[in-house]
């Protein structure tokens, strides 16, 4: 590799458009690894291809032994919105950016949220089940329900759930909010309802959807203490951190 040339270690799951990107630049060395590489077959990949300038990470997880190995790290990016798996001391002593994907995956996430409502609320995998096994004539026993109505508490109102809220208000949906970061008047012109406390909220409605990252503060939110504070009929849908 000559001194002008980086070299770049890229998750395949980056997009194709991407690829292309870097691929077509003459001063850009890529080399693709799995998105679920474990953190020991990474580590030796970088010490195979050292000097290594930057990565795109799926759910690698990056500490001081990879940035240590690379020798020549200077920017360290994620295909998702997390921090949970990167070091940020560590990149912060040595003066290397971090960067993730900002609103890229966002729609998706508010999407599947809905979807997953969806997916319950017309108890999906039960009247599959009827067809499949050739018992449609009692599908009435696993009667659907609408979301028209229905209540949902977000937890979270950041750039995925304030989508996910969107959805849900599209839905005809009561639609609560528990971000005890954003100011109450920025959940009103949502049109949605500031949910003050957050066990008291679980209990009155009929979906939670959690939209935080993982911090400190939110690991083990919901353990069976509060759990058992929701409705008996009542689902936790979780399409953040687990």
């Amino acid at each position: 590799m000559s001194t002008n040339t980086k070299r770049l270690l890229l998750s395949d799951s980056l997009a194709p458009q991407a690829r292309q990107l870097l691929e077509a630049r003459d001063d850009i060395e890529t080399i693709y690894f799995p998105h679920l590489l474990p953190n020991p077959d990474f580590l030796q990949l970088i010490k195979n291809h050292a000097p290594v300038t930057s990565w795109t990470l799926g759910a690698t997880r990056i500490g001081v032994p990879e940035i240590e190995a690379a020798q020549a790290l200077a920017v360290t990016a994620r295909i998702g919105v997390g921090f949970d798996a990167i070091d940020i001391p560590a990149h912060t002593a040595r003066g290397i950016p971090v960067m993730t994907a900002g609103t890229g995956n966002s729609p998706s996430v508010a999407e599947h949220a809905l979807y997953m409502m969806l997916w319950l609320a017309r108890r999906s995998q039960e009247l599959d089940a009827t067809v499949r096994t050739g018992n449609w004539l009692n599908r009435m026993q696993v009667a659907p329900f609408d979301l028209f109505e229905k209540s949902v508490l977000i937890i979270g109102f950041g750039r995925i759930g304030t989508r996910t809220a969107k959805r849900c208000k599209a839905m005809d949906m009561r639609v609560l909010i528990y971000d005890p970061y954003v100011d109450a008047n920025a959940i009103a012109a949502a049109d949605c309802e500031v949910a003050a406390d957050l066990d008291t909220a679980v209990a009155e409605v009929d979906f939670v959807s959690i939209h935080c990252p993982k911090t400190p503060d939110t690991v083990n939110m919901f353990d069976a203490d509060r759990i058992a504070r929701m409705r008996p009929t009542s689902y936790l849908i979780n399409t953040a951190r687990g």
